[in-house]
């Protein structure tokens, strides 16, 4: 067995809502009204649409600074995530679990010899493909869709053109690496008709009421939260305390850029999200959204008009070539990705040496963190403007 017969849309934009649509299209998921399979765009409206997450983690023993973003509804509840993306389309899914990396196996194997494809909770870091550091093993969660089998490994989708192979001991040691995932699946059962137009009406006012919340690290106040600790001059998690000596604040800053320009969409999502009100606007009838797709497209610039701030041209832009290039090789699928080996490499090196020699002084750190606060606090308002033109077009 190789990829799945039924397997024929690869890539996206979106982790989560690519995974989700492509094995749904795969099932045989397709849109009442014109016979298609739904896009990624309307997966990712249905399932709720965007979310605001901001986390700054500090291990003090290894004196590591991890920065976590997250841009989707509940990004940080994934099985509620799908579960309610299901719900919404009248898919009945399962969510196998288990401790056992045997069982987990046997578990795969067994779904995709039934000719069915699954998406799989796994340690970013132990894909071969992504080139991240050993650092980083098990601390970064990520989701992929397993859609074909060899004798030797694994047929990945994970938003590159065409899909990517992972050899069976890595894919296992990559579900296993976080406890915390139980070696889980998500598997389509059986589909039933469904109502589109209730799905997205749906799928907006889950997102209009959870970026509504209070949340100061899962809702828009999150947003306003890390533009006031970017210059907070005393707050324990304020940037010029965190980073009074400098040490690891260059990765917390390529993670802001990666994270925000590229691992999980240009934009923050808020370009995905975009297509989604814009399809969302004749399927609905509601030209009054167009308005709201449009602020969610001058967000996405903003966004990475903030991305490319958090490293400065000088000196960081080799880095962000390099980044932008090995991101370009991956998202072309099969073994392309091994090209970027060498740009890893230089990488590696620029990331060792910015990162325990931070090459701004006190002065232009200080004017970045400035910069940034600023940028971040206009994005925040603008966020809070977008929503509030989303909830009067869409009631």
């Amino acid at each position: 067995m190789s990829i799945l017969p039924t397997y024929t849309v690869f890539g996206g934009v979106h982790p989560e809502a690519a995974a989700a649509a492509n094995v749904l299209a795969a099932a045989g998921l397709r849109r009442p009204d014109t016979g298609a399979p739904l896009s990624e765009a309307l997966v990712f409206g249905i399932a709720g649409g965007l979310g605001a997450l901001y986390i700054l983690w500090e291990w003090e023993a290894a004196n590591v600074k991890v920065l976590v973003l997250g841009f989707h509804h509940l990004g940080n509840y994934p099985v509620r995530y799908f579960q309610g993306l299901a719900d919404r389309l009248n898919v009945r899914v399962s969510m196998p679990e288990t401790g056992s990396r045997r069982v987990a196996t046997q578990s795969l194997d067994g779904v995709l010899a039934a000719g069915k494809p699954a998406v799989a909770w796994v340690d970013r870091a132990s894909l071969p493909y992504l080139q991240l550091p050993e650092r980083l093993r098990g601390r970064l969660g990520h989701i992929v869709a397993v859609c074909g089998r060899t004798s030797d490994g694994y047929w990945i989708d994970d938003r590159a053109a065409t899909p990517l192979f992972v050899p069976a001991a890595t894919l296992g040691d990559a579900r296993e690496r976080i406890p915390s995932y139980k070696q889980r699946l998500l598997l389509v059962d059986d589909l039933a008709p469904f109502d589109l137009v209730a799905a997205v009406q749906s799928g907006i006012a889950a997102q209009v009421d959870y970026l509504s919340s209070g949340s100061d690290s899962f809702a828009l106040p999150a947003l306003r939260k890390w533009a006031r600790l970017l210059t907070h001059p005393t707050h324990p998690k304020g940037y010029p305390v965190v980073f009074r000596e400098r040490r690891g604040l260059f990765r917390v800053l390529r993670s802001a850029y990666e994270g925000i320009a590229l691992d999980v969409g240009a934009g923050a999502l808020r370009g995905l999200y975009a297509s989604f009100l814009r399809e969302a606007a004749q399927i609905l009838d509601n030209p009054g959204l167009l308005a709201a797709a449009d602020a969610y497209a001058a967000l996405s610039a903003s966004w990475l008009a903030f991305a490319d701030a958090a490293l400065p041209d000088t000196p960081f832009a080799p880095v962000k070539q390099l980044l932008r290039e090995r991101h370009a090789v991956m998202l072309k699928g099969g073994d392309a990705w091994q090209a970027g080996g060498a740009r890893t490499k230089e990488l590696e090196v620029l990331d060792s040496a910015f990162n325990r020699d931070f090459p701004l002084d006190d002065g232009a750190t200080n004017r970045l963190f400035a910069e940034l606060g600023e940028q971040m606090h206009a994005i925040y308002t603008h966020e809070v403007a977008a929503l509030a033109i989303l909830k009067h077009t869409a009631a």
